[in-house]
């Protein structure tokens, strides 16, 4: 009996010096986990990056702090003004602990990387992530699932390590994107500033022979003499000619040296011609118009050209021709690389074939006569003028080039009103107002006008990119990104960039915001991808800038540790917007500065 009642005290006595011995190691992370436990937060503060707050934690233990049989419940928690969020937990145990988690050595001590995110809310950026981990040791969870702090907590014996700040503050920065920043599309006028009229004219001549000859068959036919008439009508119009170019061939069937000549000669009687009809029809307009011609005649500038033996006009016209046997003579005509033997052939099938006398050779004894008229054109002056002033004297082109001609907005608007009262069923003005109407921030209209143009011209890419414009204005990225992706224009593509701001891809949007400098979205995407320099200067750049740059220029300096620019660009900022103060105030890019005294001075 005796044996039986020492053997039950000595049991006693065991489990209690356990149960001392396991309390202990736990007062001894308690005690010891200021010094011996380091936790550090990247990036600190915070960054809400793409509505979310993603947060990185390294836990370091020394060695002989971590209790071979005890168990870590670790669940960071961001502590702000509108409440408290738990992030995901993780287990860290001890070196004779079974079960999930990451192990951390007791003599050695050990390590951990933590990563989570969390959605960004209203009132995060004045917030502190804190960790105040719950020890217990492995035996006294017994069956027990433990998987976070609140399960942790009630395993008997349990203890808090202690809390411990990590990081102070979220910086919201990324939400700084100016909405009414997108790039717009806009249609383009359709006028012509410059318009060619060409014509083109024909004058025949017999088998060696250059002179001027109306009664020869081709001159005769029909569209020869409407070519000729044609001209002469254009002269008397007094449009200007931009210039004229004057060729002429010879048919490739006799001796080349005199087929040059032949061309020559044919240029020159081409050119005769020209100059002669071009001068009858200017003294006839300057007895009616009771002038002197010298008055009206222009500064002509005429080419000419000697193209000699038409080889490439002779084949193809006898490949186009019902000939029989084309391809037998055209294989020994090509056959041959000597002109002269080439020249002797084809004298020798016209022996044979008649209708390369008769249908082929003749038409290219020619000379060719070509024209560019310049269709008479009001000065832009007028234009201009009469956009605003008489808008119903112009065509629809004209109107709308005119509004390019006025850099007043306001009066450009006015333009393309006048253009859809007066060509309502044309889309382009709306689309071109609508763009106006977005930049003074009027997106109301501006969508009315765009939602009119679809339905005339449904999908247009410039459509839907402004269409996305507003979305974006009005805060819907959401319907912003699937317009911009639908419409394959450069400025969508822009567009994207901003979109990829709000995802936190700011690499992505650098690079997709980079088709045009000195934008204050580039700064941003730049500023958030860790391009400070990039990003001051191109703010610096910007030819208008505004509160918002200057308030995104004193940002950069605060990542740079300037405070002297920093409190210049802020200075400025708050000057074009006093709302600016309040927000600096509260912003943790400038939390180092809070309290002093000439950081509170600018924004008193």
């Amino acid at each position: 009996m005796k044996k039986i009642q020492t053997a039950s005290l000595i049991c006693a006595l065991l489990t209690a010096g356990l149960a001392f011995s396991s309390c202990e190691s736990l007062k001894k992370m308690v005690a010891n986990h200021p010094t011996m436990a380091k936790y550090v937060a990247t990036p600190n503060p915070l960054e809400m990056q793409g509505d979310k707050i993603k947060v990185e934690i390294k836990g370091n233990y020394q060695p002989k702090y971590f209790a071979k049989k005890a168990v870590v419940v670790l669940q960071p928690a961001l502590n702000y003004e509108g409440g408290s969020v738990l992030m995901k937990p993780v287990v860290l145990r001890g070196e004779k602990t079974k079960g999930q988690g990451t192990l951390i050595g007791s003599a050695n001590g050990g390590s951990f990387t933590y990563n989570d995110e969390i959605d960004y809310m209203e009132g995060m950026d004045q917030s502190r992530l804190v960790l105040n981990p719950v020890a217990y040791m492995e035996k006294k969870a017994k069956n027990m699932q433990v998987t976070n702090e609140a399960e942790a907590s009630q395993v008997a014996g349990n203890v808090r390590l202690g809390e411990t700040p990590v990081a102070q503050g979220t910086m919201i920065t990324s939400t700084r994107i100016d909405n009414m920043g997108a790039a717009l599309a806009t249609e383009e006028h359709g006028y012509e500033t410059e318009t060619v009229i060409p014509h083109d004219a024909t004058i025949f001549f017999l088998v060696d022979m250059a002179n001027l000859n109306w009664n020869l068959p081709l001159n005769k036919k029909a569209e020869t003499k409407a070519g000729i008439k044609a001209l002469d009508s254009l002269f008397k119009t007094g449009m200007q000619i931009k210039q004229v170019q004057i060729n002429a061939w010879a048919s490739p069937e006799g001796e080349e040296s005199r087929n040059q000549n032949l061309s020559d000669n044919r240029v020159k009687t081409g050119e005769k011609y020209f100059k002669d009809a071009y001068n009858k029809i200017l003294n006839q307009r300057a007895r009616a118009l009771k002038v002197k011609a010298n008055s009206l005649k222009q500064d002509l500038d005429i080419q000419t050209k000697s193209m000699g033996e038409d080889w490439d006009g002779f084949i193809a016209d006898l490949r186009a021709s019902s000939i029989a046997d084309k391809n037998t003579i055209i294989n020994v005509i090509s056959s041959h690389t000597d002109k002269a033997t080439r020249e002797q052939e084809i004298r020798n099938m016209t022996v044979i074939y008649k209708e390369i006398e008769d249908e082929i050779l003749p038409s290219l004894r020619r000379s060719e006569i070509h024209v560019d008229f310049l269709e008479p054109k009001r000065p832009d002056e007028q234009i201009a003028e009469y956009a605003l002033t008489a808008p119903d004297s112009l065509k629809l082109n004209e109107l709308l080039y005119g509004a390019t001609l006025n850099e007043d907005p306001a009066q450009q608007l006015t333009i393309y009103r006048s253009a859809i009262r007066i060509y309502p069923d044309d889309f382009r003005a709306y689309v071109n107002a609508a763009a106006l109407l977005l930049k003074e921030g009027n997106t109301d209209e501006a969508q009315s006008m765009l939602e009119t143009a679809n339905g005339m011209q449904p999908n247009n890419v410039h459509i839907l990119n402004n269409m996305g414009a507003v979305a974006l204005a009005k805060g819907d990225y959401t319907n912003a990104k699937s317009l911009f992706e639908s419409a394959s224009c450069p400025e969508a593509q822009e567009n994207l960039g901003i979109i990829a701001i709000k995802e936190g891809r700011y690499n992505v949007a650098v690079s997709q915001l980079s088709a045009k400098t000195c934008r204050y979205n580039l700064a941003l995407a730049q500023l958030l991808n860790g391009e400070i320099d990039q990003a001051k200067a191109t703010l610096n750049c910007m030819e208008m800038k505004t509160a918002g740059s200057y308030y995104l220029l004193a940002v950069c300096a605060a990542r740079q540790d300037n405070k002297a620019e920093a409190i210049e660009a802020l200075t400025k900022a708050v000057a074009e917007n006093a709302a600016l103060k309040a927000q600096a105030r509260k912003d943790i890019e400038f939390a180092k500065w809070a309290y002093e005294t000439d950081f509170q001075n600018v924004l008193r």
